[in-house]
């Protein structure tokens, strides 16, 4: 006889409860490791940024939408590739140019604009960046390790191609925009 779709011994029925135990025992631990495989996926929005493949973390996006800032007057003490401000749902949101960040030059035709979730480890509050496009979503497996000169971690996407992985925290350390 079988009792969902189990087979039930015709001896002793501790045998059974051991092998069922055993069963279900193999089958947690299995969805224990599809769980840990869940949380080492990390989801990226992809960026071209002048021809650079970027990605930065979905859960630290808020917002992608057109790029429009008001233009505001350079400081002195102005981190770089700061174009302006932006405000949202009564925010105001420092807008700027990542290609700058990054170590590249100023953006002549930014096509989209990630609004940035806030973090509490950075420093300059609401936070917009400035990119060619946004190309889609990928999910890439766990932290690339490789750096590359800058400091950010690449990955290799499944069609080959290599992306430079942005964490906005890092990205707007002191080492990088002297804040």
């Amino acid at each position: 006889m079988t009792a969902g779709g189990i087979e039930r011994p015709t001896g002793s029925s501790d045998a059974f409860a051991r092998r069922v135990l055993r069963e279900r025992a193999r089958i947690m631990a299995a969805r224990g490791q599809d769980d840990t495989q869940a949380t080492t996926r990390r989801p990226l929005v992809m960026l071209d940024l002048a021809g650079q493949c970027c990605g930065v973390d979905l859960h630290a996006v808020l917002r992608v939408t057109d790029p429009v800032w008001s233009d505001m007057p350079r400081r002195p003490d102005c981190p770089p590739g700061v174009q302006g401000v932006h405000g949202y749902q009564g925010d105001l949101y420092t807008v700027f140019d990542l290609s700058v960040l990054l170590g590249g030059a100023r953006l002549d035709r930014p096509g989209v604009m990630l609004l940035l979730r806030s973090v509490s480890s950075i420093p300059l509050g609401r936070i917009a960046l400035l990119a060619t496009a946004a190309t889609g979503t990928v999910e890439i497996a766990g932290t690339p390790t490789p750096l590359t000169p800058s400091g950010f971690p690449q990955a290799r996407l499944p069609d080959g191609r290599s992306l430079t992985v942005i964490d906005p925290a890092r990205l707007f350390s002191s080492r990088y925009v002297g804040v």
